[in-house]
């Protein structure tokens, strides 16, 4: 998850000066705070000019910082221990619940940010339906498509730079406890599958994401206490006689705070080049999560 989205904020960083071009020493700050687990480092890098290459070492790490972090009132010391990355001094579990603050002074800019660590969430159970046969359908880069809705869609121009394929579609349903019903926020929830296909192209059927975001109260209820989410993903296969190929699905769940939802949204979308921040003084982003994920196997 950390990975991922180390990547995610690299890019973002990577389009700040396409608002800011002049500005080189704009502050952007990274930080995940998981219900339950140790507090996590806050990274400190500066933006680049958008002409330069990108490097997340020394020459955008921001140094000489003082982080005070806190939580739930409680302050836990931060010391620079790598080049731009602040970590507390011991070991502290995330609190469920708890509020967090950040204050960043680095030079003479004062960063300030606020999030809450949600409740834990867990996967409950995970069921898998994988389509009998192959199916046909027009491929269009990482999408599939039914021919047969191409018309009525109106998307009779996709015929020309479509190729003619045969997938099988894998539809995946989440289970959860919602444990939060007694909590006074709004809880977005963003639901993943992540297939692990080797050198196979991933594909996203037209109707079925394998990702969605969304507040948790929005997602339906499979009974009394549990909430459920359904996706799907499509594989591809050279022809009909073909078998699905063996493969692995992780699937996971993240409970976040609206900041979490809104940085995500706007670091997805092409036409954002700076993605919201909950960050005051600075770019980024400082928040909690509750995270669960899982892998299957798929065959």
């Amino acid at each position: 998850m950390l990975i991922r989205y180390a990547v995610l904020v690299t890019i973002f960083l990577m389009g700040c000066e396409a608002v800011h071009p002049e500005d080189t020493s704009l502050l952007v700050v990274e930080s995940y705070v998981a219900a339950g687990k140790p507090l996590p480092p806050v990274t400190l890098r500066r933006t680049a000019p958008l002409e330069a290459n990108y490097d997340l070492g020394h020459a955008t790490a921001a140094t000489g910082a003082r982080v005070e972090f806190t939580m739930q009132d409680s302050p836990i010391p931060y010391t620079m221990q790598g080049t731009g990355v602040y970590a507390p001094l011991e070991p502290v579990t995330a609190i469920p619940g708890a509020r967090l603050d950040l204050k960043v002074y680095w030079g003479d800019q004062v960063i300030t940010a606020k999030s809450r660590i949600p409740p834990p969430v867990s996967l409950d159970s995970v069921s898998i339906e994988v389509s009998d046969t192959p199916i046909p359908g027009l491929i269009l880069d990482s999408v599939f498509v039914d021919p047969l809705l191409v018309d009525s869609l109106g998307l009779r121009a996709l015929g020309a730079n479509a190729r003619e394929g045969l997938v099988y579609l894998v539809e995946a349903t989440l289970y959860w406890t919602d444990n939060t019903q007694r909590d006074d926020d709004d809880w977005w929830m963003r639901t993943q599958l992540l297939p692990r296909l080797g050198q196979s192209p991933r594909l996203s059927n037209f109707f079925l994401s394998p990702e969605a975001l969304q507040l948790e109260k929005s997602a339906p209820f499979a009974n009394a206490e549990q909430r459920s989410w359904s996706g799907a993903y499509a594989v591809q296969v050279p022809s009909s006689s073909n078998q699905i190929p063996a493969h692995g699905l992780r699937v996971s769940i993240i409970r976040g705070t609206r900041d979490y939802a809104q940085f995500v949204s706007g670091s997805s979308n092409p036409g954002e080049s700076e993605p919201p921040s909950n960050v005051t003084g600075a770019l980024g982003i400082f928040t909690g999560l509750a995270i669960d994920t899982l892998t299957v196997e798929v065959q």
